[in-house]
């Protein structure tokens, strides 16, 4: 995940407290991250300003990722 996004660090958190699926969600952290938020959880965030995903801005970023998390078949 670091060499897909180029992060410095990764951020994750494992829920299944209120559906009966496990189910995760993993955050890049960057060194370019506005000092207040650097060291916060990643919830501290504006969630509400993020861009939306958009497959032409962001599909190499997605494939980069989902190249390395799927499982290779045999």
């Amino acid at each position: 995940m670091l060499e897909a996004t180029g992060a410095l660090r990764i951020n994750y958190a494992l829920f299944g407290n209120l559906e009966p699926a496990l189910h995760a969600h993993v955050v890049p952290r960057y060194v370019d991250e506005p000092e207040a938020l650097r060291t916060a959880h990643p919830w501290a965030y504006d969630w509400a300003a993020a861009p939306r995903f958009d497959a032409t801005a962001h599909g190499v970023l997605a494939e980069a990722i989902r190249s390395r998390v799927t499982p290779a078949r045999p």
